[in-house]
């Protein structure tokens, strides 16, 4: 599907590629608004992976992420026009693709629940990090292997604390920038994500046999409480 508008209808040429990396999102949307088709495709760029990347963790399922993703593009390019700065893009972004993922999960929730007898196995999980290929490869099997244990453990974390916890663990937005996407408010959203970080710790230390893993684990928590100390 072509998420792209078409040139602008002035007939100026839409700017390149090349010259969109150092504009904001907000002007991006702004030059979308006006028609410019090139500005629509950096923002794609830009939000289809980590989108996907947030859906999937939500819904577990590769197909249907990819689809709700789709659709936070398309609902991007549809009410482009209806987007105002009071609000970074990607809150905005953000709140459209939480919403959509909460629709499915209530419709998901209503089905009756079918068991696989030969369930396939839980291969398709995104890593918290994109690889380096600069590292050592030792160093790489282990933090692919703690992504790996990340995703378990986060995928245990219930939905009401998962949410804001991987829209600020993973997607780095503010407190107030959460509280806009959810619609909780601010001391709920801190309270959640304080509750999802207690509950994240409690999944995944009994799984640390490593003691690399361990280490690593305790280097990401440090970055977070100095996060945590910077936010109050």
């Amino acid at each position: 599907m072509n998420l792209s508008r078409d040139e602008n209808t002035n007939g100026s040429p839409a700017p390149r590629r090349v010259e969109l990396r150092d504009i904001r999102d907000e002007d991006l949307i702004v030059m979308v608004q006006e028609g410019h088709k090139k500005a629509f495709d950096e923002l794609v760029a830009r939000y289809k992976g980590r989108l996907f990347s947030f859906i999937l963790r939500m819904v577990k399922d590769p197909t249907l992420a990819e689809e709700l993703t789709q659709e936070t593009l398309i609902r991007v390019y549809i009410h482009a026009a209806k987007y105002r700065e009071i609000a970074k893009f990607s809150t905005w972004v953000f709140t459209i693709a939480t919403n959509l993922v909460r629709n499915k999960m209530r419709q998901r929730s209503r089905r009756p629940r079918v068991i696989s007898l030969n369930p396939a196995p839980d291969d398709d999980e995104m890593p918290v990090d994109p690889p380096d290929m600069t590292a050592d490869p030792s160093e790489g099997i282990h933090r692919e292997e703690l992504a790996n244990l990340i995703n378990d453990a986060t995928s245990r974390i219930p939905e009401k604390y998962r949410i804001p916890f991987l829209l600020r663990e993973v997607e780095q937005l503010s407190y107030e920038e959460i509280q806009q996407v959810t619609g909780l408010k601010l001391g709920t959203v801190r309270s959640r994500i304080n509750r999802a970080r207690n509950k994240f710790r409690q999944l995944i230390k009994p799984m640390l046999k490593n003691e690399t893993l361990l280490h690593e684990l305790e280097r990401i928590e440090a970055r977070a409480a100095e996060e945590k100390d910077k936010d109050f």
